[in-house]
């Protein structure tokens, strides 16, 4: 996601300019039996309560923000797509190309929004802010503070990849899934400040750093997870303690993990 802020026309050419190339393929065969167009919770963006709390609950929402602070919100399949990056706004487009092109000519499709994949192997990439898990366990491991950008505040619903594989999969065969768009979420709100007490829990001499929120780092929110568990009769199993105590063990029998670069900046 940082990527393609700050390289806005590369990810137009992956991601849009990619995704096309893509679908004139699958259109152009008919060996093709079903699609998955693999979105993002990016397309929600920070979402916006007013459009589907009724009077009432508004009310109620706005009273509790005004003593609790944000209350994340729950992206349904339906509420409204608001990206506040350039990623999320390629997402948003593909799955639309994607319906109107496979809609043409017949070939099934299915589309999967992944809220915030993490796990082992995952590796954390130079001026990048994603991948949270990546980037705490590995800093922790080298004995550097962890960066809580906007302070830990922003909210994700951290799906393990385990879980994020067989969801896809399961879309892809799901005879339920045709034409559907499907999050793959846990329903869980986590924030990332929990994130870093889950990391913190097996590098306890680790420090906290309040950094600035980059920009389109979305404050985010989590899944409405009926519809996939209903469309495909599943919902994951790894919890985000399970999944972090998995990628810290990944991490200690796999030192190079923690890249060269930043072993540099720990030197320095």
């Amino acid at each position: 996601m940082a990527a393609c802020t700050r390289e806005p026309l590369a990810a137009i050419d992956t991601n849009i300019a990619g995704t096309q190339s893509v679908l004139d393929a699958v259109a152009a065969t008919d060996r093709i039996r079903r699609m998955v167009f693999v979105s993002s919770a990016s397309v929600y963006g920070d979402g916006n309560p007013e459009e589907t709390d009724t009077p009432e609950l508004l009310t109620m929402r706005q009273l509790l923000e005004s003593v609790l602070g944000r209350i994340p919100p729950q992206f349904h399949e339906f509420t409204r797509r608001r990206p506040v990056s350039v990623y999320g706004n390629t997402k948003a487009w593909g799955e639309e190309q994607t319906s109107l092109i496979l809609g043409q000519v017949g070939t099934s499709y299915a589309i999967v929004r992944y809220f915030s994949v993490y796990g082992e192997p995952q590796t954390v990439k130079p001026n990048s802010h994603s991948w949270v898990v990546a980037w705490f366990a590995a800093r922790a491991h080298l004995g550097l503070p962890l960066h809580l950008n906007g302070g830990g505040r922003q909210m994700r619903d951290m799906v393990h990849v385990d879980d994020i594989a067989e969801g896809t999969l399961r879309a892809l065969v799901s005879p339920r899934a045709h034409t559907e768009t499907v999050n793959i979420g846990t329903g869980i709100p986590t924030s990332v400040r929990q994130v870093a007490e889950l990391v913190r829990e097996h590098y306890p001499n680790t420090g906290f750093l309040d950094t600035p929120l980059p920009a389109g780092d979305p404050l985010g929110g989590y899944a409405a997870t009926r519809r996939m568990e209903n469309i495909l009769g599943w919902k994951p199993k790894v919890t985000v303690a399970q999944g972090v105590a998995r990628y810290v063990n990944w991490l200690r029998d796999t030192p190079a993990a923690a890249p060269g670069w930043l072993r540099e900046s720990t030197a320095a």
